[in-house]
């Protein structure tokens, strides 16, 4: 027999790479885009494009001196297109390189006279390097062909402040906000322009209305204390606290979040966030809070800036399409992504097809590759793709755990879906046979979750440490994945157990020993959420600080009605909670005849209903200055 040879690989040709480094891009896959544009780089080093794509990725990513020399790079190349020139010029007014940006700019414009971003950008460096009647004059020229651009009457507003022209200003930034009312940008210089015409109290409601749309918004907090003291404002909210009495408030929150104070540890995170609103970590942690206390509204308000802390901005992806804000986009695509763990994943799915609903679109979902069979199975997708492949192409996008905000989640909106995950039939097939000489009832049992997580250390347990739960009659099944999946190797005393942990390879694995148990008792894990996903009976046990998600001082969850909690009554208190699951596990067990091997109801019985809610909410989203390669 002659020798098979494999299927010749296509060559990626340097147009190829890069218009798939481009769509990678465009779909918020960094590392993707990366590796293309250095496979570019690797035969053509300098390739305007390749360079100009890794500036745009290395300034969004807040490397902006990287980004300069990317973009240096591209322009040295005589094929360079105005839009590099035009990039570099506003990465460079960053900087504070206005005599580089300025020549960057002019070369732009000189190169495409009709780009109304490079027209724009040329104004504002004129604008900040005191060229005020040559800004005016760029500005003016890019108002004429985007009349109806906020950013642009913003702009121009500015230079006219410059100019001394208040009441021109004023003109500018209101037709600016009469276009986009919720512009956090325009509404803080319109209170300093209010302010200076003597209308203190106009401007006072204009940067506080500022700030709470954007409270990270620079000199946010700065404008505010000036024109409260301009008002003669018996409490200056906007004076910054000192540090060491804000260090002192964060310590003191730690503690009370610590002893379950969730009242007092919300009242002091707000007077951080008050005397600090650019703290994101604070923000982060006041979100936490609002949302265990089941204050939804205001807590996923809060929950936006997760991305906004130093560890967590390198994991924010940058999409290049505006985030869905809940309003209804039919006819478009809109692309919603997973961001964290599985557990969440598993959690937030349930929103998937409430959001298809609201927005009357057609919905790409991208999720991990080893959740992909579930999701595909799922409910509220028309498209479900892996992680790092390029999506269709969309108009929209949404994080799934940015989807409560958009559509304005409530508790009372729960459960917004029932049993929304599917299990595949020829796996709960296998592990019915697998599973069948095994005496009833069967508990699956997990005792870690990852060790990554933040409160690892307070909601993991050894398998050692779940011998109360072992009795007679019981047949406990382990699903424990990861490191602590050796402990069943060696169950507490008196536990009767079947371990599967090597056997289970994915979570359809996973997902079809759920529908077959009757109960799956578990710590906080990504089990837990799937069992909750398909309806199937579970029981947690959580820590005396519980994650936000389960709420406060209740048995139950609204998230998945099959959901059973049992809580520590006090820090590291597990001997109770095992006691309470132990003596629930003696009723489940009643139910089933001594050794008996009962008949196992058909997998779908578990997860046939299903609910929905609707209600509103929709915002919008102001473009960036700064512009992809074509």
């Amino acid at each position: 027999m002659g020798k098979n040879n494999p299927p010749a690989v296509p060559t990626l040709t340097i147009s190829t790479a890069l218009s798939q480094a481009c769509a990678h891009w465009d779909a918020g896959q960094a590392a993707h885009a990366e590796q293309l544009c250095l496979r570019v780089l690797d035969v053509a080093p300098d390739h305007p494009g390749a360079r100009q794509l890794l500036g745009l990725m290395a300034h969004a990513y807040g490397q902006l001196d990287v980004g300069i020399e990317h973009m240096r790079a591209a322009c040295r190349s005589p094929l360079a297109p105005g839009v590099c020139h035009s990039n570099l010029a506003e990465m460079c007014r960053q900087k504070g390189l206005l005599d580089e940006a300025e020549t960057a700019a002019r070369r732009a414009v000189a190169l495409e006279p009709q780009s109304v971003e490079g027209w724009n950008n040329l104004g504002i460096i004129l604008q900040e390097s005191g060229q005020l009647p040559a800004s005016l004059e760029c500005l003016q020229r890019v108002a004429a062909l985007l009349p109806d651009s906020p950013e642009v009457h913003n702009n121009l507003g500015n230079t006219c402040k410059r100019l001394g022209d208040n009441a021109q200003a004023l003109a500018h930034y209101g037709r600016a906000l009469a276009l986009n009312p919720d512009y956090a940008q325009g509404l803080c210089n319109q209170s300093v322009a209010l302010s200076d015409d003597g209308r203190h109290e106009e401007a006072l409601a204009a940067i506080r209305r500022a700030n709470d749309i954007d409270p990270l918004i620079p000199q946010g907090p700065q404008i505010l204390a000036r024109i409260e003291l301009a008002c003669d404002a018996t409490k200056a909210e906007g004076v910054p606290a000192d540090p060491e009495a804000v260090a002192h408030w964060r310590k003191t929150v730690q503690a009370l979040r610590s002893q379950g104070r969730v009242d007092e540890a919300r009242s002091m995170l707000e007077r951080i966030v008050r005397a600090v609103p650019g703290d994101a970590g604070a923000r982060f942690n006041l979100a936490e809070v609002l949302l265990l206390q089941g204050d939804f509204e205001a807590g996923w308000r809060e929950y936006r800036f997760r991305y906004r802390m130093a560890h967590t901005a390198m994991r924010e992806r940058h999409m290049q399409k505006p985030r869905w804000a809940g309003q209804p986009i039919e006819g478009q695509t809109l692309l919603i992504h997973d961001e964290q763990g599985y557990g969440d994943t598993f959690q937030f799915l349930q929103l998937l097809a409430w959001a298809r609903e609201r927005s009357g679109a057609r919905v790409v979902l991208e999720v991990n590759a080893d959740i992909h069979a579930l999701a595909e199975r799922g409910e509220g997708a028309d498209k479900v793709i892996r992680a790092g492949t390029i999506p269709p192409a969309f108009d929209f996008h949404c994080e799934l755990m940015s989807l409560p905000l958009a559509l304005g989640l409530c508790v009372t909106d729960l459960p917004a879906r029932t049993a929304y995950l599917r299990v595949d039939p020829e796996r709960v097939e296998q592990w019915r046979k697998r599973l069948a000489t095994l005496p009833r009832p069967w508990v699956g049992l997990v005792w870690a979750g990852r060790p990554s997580h933040p409160n690892d250390a307070q909601r993991s347990l050894a398998l050692a440490d779940m011998a109360p739960l072992a009795q007679d009659g019981v047949t406990f099944i382990a699903l424990q994945k990861g490191d602590a999946a050796a402990q069943a190797a060696m169950p507490p005393q008196g536990m009767a157990m079947v371990s599967l942990c090597d056997d289970i390879h994915d979570f359809d694995d996973t997902a079809a020993i759920l529908t077959l148990l009757d109960v799956l008792v578990s710590v906080d894990s990504s089990p837990a959420h799937l069992a909750g996903a398909l309806g199937c009976p579970v029981w947690v046990m959580l820590p005396f600080e519980p994650d936000w998600r389960w709420l406060r001082d209740r048995a139950d969850s609204p998230w998945y009605p099959s959901m059973r909690l049992f809580r520590q009554p006090a820090p590291q208190a597990w001997a109770p909670v095992l006691a309470e699951v132990a003596d629930a596990l003696c009723m489940l067990k009643s139910a089933y005849p001594s050794q008996a091997v009962a008949a196992t109801p058909a997998a779908s019985s578990r997860h046939s209903g299903e609910n929905t809610r609707v209600s509103s909410r929709a915002k919008g989203s102001p473009p960036s200055r700064l512009n992809n390669p074509t």
